[in-house]
């Protein structure tokens, strides 16, 4: 569900930032070809709306989806190197971006181990 608080703190939602920069990018280009073609201020409008929107979205969704892979092999790595950390520890996994941009730290909870609580 989205709340206007959401639209507040846009800076800090992973993948925002780049996605809509290349909306406008998109959307204002293809806007200007559109005018430059047919001369019509209301549809070269709606094509740039609907580039700025769809441009948005598939970007985000993509780095979302690369996000996601990065964050899986990580936690494969650590996995498979055992260094998991203590089950009352915090595992704290930081994110740089390829420009140096945006850092993203991304905290999981204190995991409890299955053998511990089957015990109590």
């Amino acid at each position: 569900t989205i709340k206007i608080e959401d639209f507040k703190e846009v800076n800090r939602i992973p993948c925002a930032r780049n996605a809509l920069l290349y909306g406008i990018g998109g959307g204002i280009a293809i806007g200007a070809l559109r005018f430059l073609s047919k001369r019509s201020i209301g549809t070269s409008a709606n094509w740039a709306v609907g580039t700025f929107m769809g441009v948005s979205a598939v970007s985000f969704e993509m780095c979302q989806m690369e996000r996601k892979n990065k964050i899986e092999k990580l936690k494969m790595i650590v996995k498979a190197t055992d260094s998991r950390p203590k089950p009352d520890e915090k595992m704290i996994v930081t994110e740089r971006g390829k420009n140096g941009a945006f850092n993203v730290v991304i905290e999981t909870p204190a995991q409890v181990d299955a053998q511990t609580s089957k015990e109590e």
